[in-house]
């Protein structure tokens, strides 16, 4: 009794001086009632060439939400995930939301684009995309990453069942957020919020 007394004091004393350290901490941005503000990772610019040859880059999507699906040929668990991914993405394409597959880590003589093609995946393929990978994080395949139309990462899917409901979820966040209304700004630059 004595003991569970002791370690609930503990805890609570515990949970008190964290409370106090991120309270002081003046790398921590708060809101207008104290609370911590969550920033969300904004992602990196990048280059990649589709199997066309054509660029596609954060600068050509900007102001624009999308997906990359990070895989590569000789992964079975991208080849389980990828039918499911596509069929949900195919139902964001019409509401501006492009789904890229990113080719990265893949054996010398890979052939990306035909091996989407002989799998009657729809993605367009963007090639060689170790770097972007790198960029994003990305540390194995396959990987799906959700960017808003503001540039931010919404969310990063690292599993491999395509009945997941976090990736419908993930796609309506994108469209709810791209077709949501814009605030208007102040004369000042900053978000009118004076209604």
């Amino acid at each position: 009794m004595k003991l569970s007394k002791l370690f609930s004091t503990l805890i609570l004393l515990f949970l008190f001086i964290s409370v106090q350290v991120s309270a002081d901490d003046p790398e921590v941005e708060l809101d207008e009632d104290g609370n911590p503000i969550v920033k969300l990772d904004e992602a990196p610019e990048w280059v990649l060439v589709d199997g066309q040859g054509d660029t596609v880059s954060s600068a050509t999507l900007a102001e624009k939400p999308y997906v990359l699906h990070f895989w590569a040929t000789w992964c079975p668990y991208c080849k389980r995930f990828q039918p499911g991914l596509d069929y949900i993405a195919a139902d964001y394409i019409e509401s501006g939301i492009p789904t890229y597959a990113v080719s990265w880590w893949e054996n010398p003589g890979a052939k990306p684009v035909k091996e989407m093609e002989s799998r009657g995946l729809m993605f367009p393929v963007l090639l060689e995309g170790d770097a972007v990978a790198k960029a994003f994080g990305v540390i194995g395949t396959p990987t799906t990453i959700f960017v808003s139309h503001e540039g931010e990462i919404i969310y990063r899917h690292t599993g491999f069942d395509p009945n997941d409901p976090e990736l419908r979820v993930a796609y309506e966040q994108l469209k709810a957020d791209f077709e949501a209304p814009k605030k208007p700004e102040s004369e000042d630059g900053e978000d009118d919020d004076s209604e």
